[in-house]
C-alpha cells in the first residue's frame, strides 16, 4: 500500500470514527481490508479501542452489542469482518450520527492508540488469563477439525451472546458477503444466515437441535426462536426447552415437546409435519398475533398459506422434509500406554469400559469395586477402537454407580478424571459424590446434596450458571442453599471428546479442561473424610422427574478417582495421550 493510498484510507477512517462517512467509504474500506490483511487487523485494533472509549463516555447497550458483533466477525476472517464493517458503516450513515461530543476529551488517548496501531497487530483470540500455556499444542480436535490452541478458546464474553453452535456442515455453499459464514465448532450469535446449498446442523445452547437444508435464508432471533424466509428445517426439542418457535412470513409453528419439520417457500407458503409429539401452527396477522391456529399431531402434515388465509391438511409425505442429521460418533483414540500412564498416577479406582459382565464394568485397580450399570447403557466394541459407555437419549433412568460407598479423602485431597462426549448442549450431570443422608442438614432434599458434582450446563432462563460450560460444585456443610462453583472458561463442543479433571486438596479446588487449568478458588470449609456414593450419568441414583435428575446423553470413558491431587504436568500428559477420529459403530 502506497503512502498516498494509506493517507486516503486514513481520511476515510477518520470520517467513520467521527460519525460522518461518505456514501462510498464503506466499499473503499472493505476492499482495502480484503486486499491487505495487516490493514484489516489494524482496523480491528482501532475500532476495539474506539468502542471502549465510546462506551466509557456514553454507555449504550445496543452500541456495545454492535461493536462486539463486529469484533467477533473479525475473528471469523477477512471477508466476514469486511462485510460486517460495510453493513455497520451503512447503518451508521442511515442514522445520520451527529459526531462525538466527547472526542475532544479523549483525543490524546486516541493519538496514543494510533501510535500503537502503527507499530503492530492485535490478536483477538485472547489466551486464558490465569494459566500458563502448555509448550506443545494439545492434539485433541475440538472444533472444525482444527486443534485447540493451548490456553486459548471461546471466551465467556462470546457465550454471553451466543445462541447456537455449528456442529456439522455438509457441503454448505454460503452466499458470498451475506452474513457470517461460521465453521464447525463456532458459536453463532443472533443474525441472518444464508446459503445456496448443503445442510447445516446447529445445536442451540438450550439443547434444541436444528437441521437446515439449502437453499436457505433464516435468522437466529433468540434462544427459542428462528425466522425462516426460505428453506427446509427440522427441529428436535428436548424436555425443558419446549416452546421453540420457527416463524416465517405470515405464519409460525411452536413446538409442544416435539420433533417437527417445516418447509418454507419464497412465496410465503409453508408445510409442516410432526414426527414426534405435538406442535401448533398458526397464521399471523399484521401485528404478529395468531389469527388461525391448528394443532398438528404426530405423522400429520398441514399446508400454511398466508395469502389465502388457509390452513389445510395434506397427505403426509415424510420424504418431502429434511431428514435428521446423521453424525458418526467420534472414537477416542488413546496411546498404547495410556492406561499405564494413568495407573502410574496412583488412582484408587479406574474404569476403562472395555468389557461388561453381569452389568458390571471391571476396575483396573486390583481389589477395588466395579461399576454397576443401571438401565440400557451399552459399551462400544473395543475391536473397533477404544471402548466407551454409551448413554442413549430417551432413557433418563440409566446411570453408573458403585454398590458400596466410596471413601473420599478430606484434607489430603481427592480428584476425579474422565473423558466425555455430549450429543447436544444440555444441563446434565457427569460425576457426583453423594454423602450419607444422615450428614445432610435438616430440611434438605438429601438425594441432590453432593459434596462434589461435575456437570454440563446449558442456557437456562432461571439460572446464573455460565452456559455451555463444565461446572464443578463443592458443598460443605451439606446444604443446597450454598455452594462453591468453578466453571470452564472454554465451552464444550457437542460431538467432540473432552477431558476433565476436578480436584480438591483441603484449601483449594481446581478445574482442568482439555489439559489446561481453567479455574481455581480457595475452599473455606473442606469436609472430613467421607464415605460417599459414586454416581455417573445422572444427578442421583433415585428415580425422579427426568429434568430433575439431569440425565447425560452421549459417551463416557476412562474414569479415574484419586485420593490425592494430580499435578498440572500429569493432567497435561494424560490429555496429550489421546486424540479422536470420526468412526461409525
Amino acid at each position: 500500500m502506497t503512502e498516498s493510498d494509506r493517507k486516503s484510507l486514513d481520511d476515510v477512517l477518520a470520517r467513520f470514527l467521527d460519525g460522518d462517512p461518505e456514501p462510498s467509504d464503506g466499499e473503499v474500506l472493505a476492499a482495502a481490508m480484503r486486499d491487505d490483511q495487516e490493514f484489516a487487523q489494524e482496523v480491528i485494533r482501532l475500532l476495539t479501542v474506539d468502542d471502549l472509549l465510546r462506551q466509557c463516555a456514553v454507555p449504550d447497550d445496543l452500541a456495545f452489542l454492535e461493536s462486539l458483533k463486529l469484533r467477533l466477525n473479525g475473528e471469523c476472517g477477512d471477508d466476514e469482518f469486511a462485510g460486517e464493517f460495510e453493513r455497520r458503516l451503512r447503518a451508521r450513515d442511515s442514522r445520520k450520527s451527529a459526531g462525538r461530543p466527547w472526542l475532544s476529551r479523549t483525543i490524546a488517548a486516541v493519538a496514543c492508540v494510533a501510535a500503537i496501531v502503527a507499530g503492530g497487530l492485535l490478536a483477538l483470540r485472547r489466551p486464558k488469563a490465569e494459566t500458563p500455556e502448555p509448550r506443545n499444542p494439545p492434539r485433541t480436535t475440538v472444533a472444525g477439525g482444527h486443534e485447540k490452541p493451548p490456553g486459548g478458546g471461546l471466551s465467556a464474553l462470546t457465550t454471553a451472546i451466543g445462541l447456537a453452535m455449528v456442529v456439522k456442515l455438509d457441503d454448505v455453499l454460503w452466499v458470498p458477503r451475506e452474513g457470517p459464514h461460521p465453521s464447525e465448532g463456532e458459536l453463532v450469535a443472533s443474525g441472518r444466515l444464508q446459503f445456496r446449498s448443503g445442510r447445516l446442523t446447529l445445536s442451540m445452547l438450550t439443547g434444541v437441535v436444528l437441521v437446515v437444508e439449502g437453499p436457505a435464508d433464516f435468522e437466529l432471533v433468540a434462544l427459542d426462536k428462528v425466522f425462516c424466509r426460505r428453506g427446509r428445517l427440522r427441529a428436535r426439542v428436548p424436555k425443558g426447552a419446549e416452546g421453540f418457535v420457527v416463524a416465517s412470513p405470515g405464519s409460525a409453528v411452536i413446538d409442544l415437546g416435539t420433533e417437527f419439520a417445516l418447509n418454507v417457500e419464497t412465496d410465503g407458503k409453508s408445510r409442516v409435519m410432526v414426527f414426534e409429539g405435538l406442535a401448533e401452527a398458526a397464521l399471523l396477522d399484521a401485528a404478529g398475533s395468531p389469527k388461525r391456529t391448528q394443532l398438528v399431531a404426530k405423522s400429520k402434515e398441514f399446508e400454511l398459506d398466508p395469502d389465502r388465509d388457509r390452513i389445510a391438511e395434506s397427505v403426509a409425505r415424510p420424504e418431502g422434509f429434511v431428514s435428521t442429521s446423521e453424525m458418526d460418533p467420534r472414537s477416542l483414540v488413546l496411546d498404547a500406554d495410556y492406561a499405564a500412564t494413568v495407573l502410574r498416577s496412583g488412582p484408587r479406582g479406574y474404569w476403562r469400559f472395555e468389557s461388561l459382565a453381569d452389568n458390571l464394568v471391571p476396575n483396573e485397580v486390583a481389589g477395588r469395586p466395579p461399576l454397576r450399570v443401571s438401565g440400557p447403557i451399552r459399551l462400544t466394541d473395543p475391536r473397533q477402537g477404544n471402548g466407551c459407555a454409551v448413554f442413549e437419549a430417551g432413557a433418563p433412568e440409566q446411570f453408573l454407580g458403585t454398590d458400596a460407598l466410596w471413601e473420599v479423602a478430606g484434607k489430603s485431597g481427592h480428584a476425579v478424571e474422565f473423558w466425555f462426549l455430549s450429543d447436544v448442549f444440555s444441563h446434565a450431570s457427569l460425576v457426583g459424590l453423594l454423602p450419607p443422608e444422615e450428614l445432610v442438614l435438616p430440611g434438605q432434599f438429601s438425594r441432590y446434596v453432593h459434596t462434589l458434582l461435575v456437570e454440563l450446563t446449558a442456557r437456562e432462563r432461571q439460572s446464573l450458571n455460565k452456559p455451555a460450560s463444565i461446572r464443578f460444585l463443592h458443598r460443605w456443610p451439606l446444604d443446597t442453599t450454598v455452594g462453591c462453583n468453578l466453571f470452564s472458561q472454554d465451552v464444550y463442543v457437542p460431538r467432540r471428546w473432552h477431558h476433565v479433571v476436578a480436584q480438591k486438596n483441603g484449601v483449594r479446588m481446581d478445574l482442568f479442561f482439555d489439559g489446561v487449568l481453567e479455574s481455581s478458588m480457595p475452599i473455606v470449609t473442606e469436609p472430613p473424610t467421607l464415605d460417599c456414593r459414586l454416581v455417573v450419568g445422572r444427578r442421583s441414583p433415585d428415580t425422579g422427574d427426568p429434568k430433575d435428575v439431569r440425565p447425560f446423553v452421549g459417551r463416557f470413558d476412562e474414569l479415574a478417582i484419586y485420593d490425592h491431587q494430580l499435578s498440572p504436568e500429569e493432567v497435561l500428559q494424560h490429555f496429550r495421550s489421546a486424540s479422536q477420529r470420526a468412526h461409525a459403530d
